[in-house]
């Protein structure tokens, strides 16, 4: 296993890649461990440890822990994986969808475009609920008035541009680096 290794190291353009596809991980791992502003992360922790038998506990796996810590990363890839496969049933059930998947690459290309604008929309959708959620447990740093207003459209932003974030990267590493990029990201959430 060294020795193939050593060989892949060996190959210049394959070394590269390698490269690309760590640093893009190694930006993953610091994205996990930047906690999302106006929380208070403590408490945090310590309810979801409470609630480590439940379906949070699951997502708070998934997340690598991020979900946890609020992080940027919080949402994890999970608003991707759920549109991609959204995306694919209403292939079946729309059919202008259907003759898009069948258009060959532009259909393809179209199809993964509408599959990014889901992810971004879910991504919305859960970081709003994870805010209230938040709000609801008396977790965020503001509850009340103009500033509570401010710190929901701050903390929602955050959580949904995280996702979008990681969404780019994973195509990063599906187009320069090794491997299926989501598929790469999602094991390191969980490592």
């Amino acid at each position: 296993m060294i020795q193939t290794i050593r060989k892949a190291w060996g190959v210049p353009e394959l070394r590269k890649k390698i490269v690309f596809t760590l640093l893009i991980l190694l930006i993953f791992r610091i994205g996990n461990a930047i906690p999302v502003p106006y929380i208070n992360t403590t408490l945090l922790g310590n309810y979801l440890d409470s609630m480590s038998g439940t379906v949070l506990g699951l997502y708070n796996v998934m997340s690598g822990g991020a979900f946890s810590q609020a992080t940027i990363f919080a949402l994890s890839i999970q608003p991707y994986i759920n549109a991609s496969i959204i995306i694919q049933l209403l292939t079946v059930a729309i059919p202008a969808l259907e003759r898009m998947a069948k258009e060959g690459e532009e259909g393809r290309k179209k199809i993964a475009a509408i599959t990014r604008y889901t992810t971004v929309g879910l991504g919305l959708i859960q970081g709003t609920a994870y805010y209230f959620y938040l709000r609801n447990n008396k977790i965020t740093l503001y509850n009340e008035g103009f500033s509570a207003v401010f710190t929901a459209i701050i903390i929602v932003l955050t959580f949904t541009a995280g996702t979008a974030l990681i969404m780019w990267m994973g195509e990063q590493i599906n187009q320069k680096g090794v491997g299926n990029g989501i598929s790469i990201i999602l094991f390191a959430g969980i490592v």
